[in-house]
């Protein structure tokens, strides 16, 4: 399926909020750790069985405790995704995506990158 025949919807990612995925494998790219696949794993979030690849925008070194990336993108489907050299978008309904989140163990340490930020 190309691009242009599959829809995504950007906006409910968006509005969907935190939720928790349970890391099955991450992936590198070009030599460096850039991002992982998992499963959504919190009851009741319109998210919750969907798979997911997500992965950092910005090169560097970072953990998900104290030195987080700021900028993480997702695509959400119902099947697990495959990675080549990068992921590849789900062709199957439902699929989301987003950007400009933030991966962590916890929303705590979420909390307190944020507030060194500012």
């Amino acid at each position: 399926m190309s691009d242009d025949e599959r829809f995504i919807d950007y906006a409910e990612i968006d509005a969907a909020g935190v939720f928790h995925i349970r890391v099955q494998r991450f992936f590198d790219f070009q030599g460096e750790p850039r991002g992982l696949v998992g499963r959504v794993e919190q009851a009741g979030h319109p998210f919750d069985g969907l798979w997911a690849a997500t992965w950092t925008m910005i090169v560097g070194e970072f953990d998900f405790v104290e030195k987080l990336c700021p900028r993480w993108d997702i695509e959400l489907g119902p099947t697990e995704p495959r990675v080549d050299d990068w992921p590849v978008p789900p062709d199957t309904p439902p699929a989301y995506a987003g950007h400009g989140g933030t991966l962590a163990v916890s929303q705590t340490a979420i909390t307190r990158f944020l507030e060194k930020m500012m």
